[in-house]
């Protein structure tokens, strides 16, 4: 069983044309509107994306917690040592005073 060369010219640009014309599709987020209506989409504010604005968050309710238990030990007193003694005590909490 032969194939001509004519046969075979025409079967190649076929598969060529559906090749061609199958990847000539249209992708919404490849449009003129969709790119103006969010010229920055990665941007959350002036300077900033959302996981840098998520780790800044993440820092100051680190910072906010630390200084809440720092806070709750100066309410209950138990920051430093008693100074109603006439002896010395160390203080332990490891601050100068």
């Amino acid at each position: 069983m032969r194939i001509s060369v004519r046969s075979a010219a025409l079967a190649t640009s076929i598969l060529a044309g559906a090749f061609m014309a199958s990847g000539c599709t249209s992708d919404k987020y490849h449009t003129w509107d969709y790119i103006k209506g969010d010229l920055t989409p990665e941007m959350a504010g002036i300077s900033e994306t959302r996981l840098d604005q998520d780790r800044d968050l993440a820092v100051v309710n680190n910072l906010s917690w630390r200084a809440f238990s720092d806070d709750w030990g100066r309410i209950w007193l138990t920051d430093q040592p008693t100074l109603l003694t006439p002896y010395p005590v160390v203080n332990t909490g490891g601050n100068p005073q």
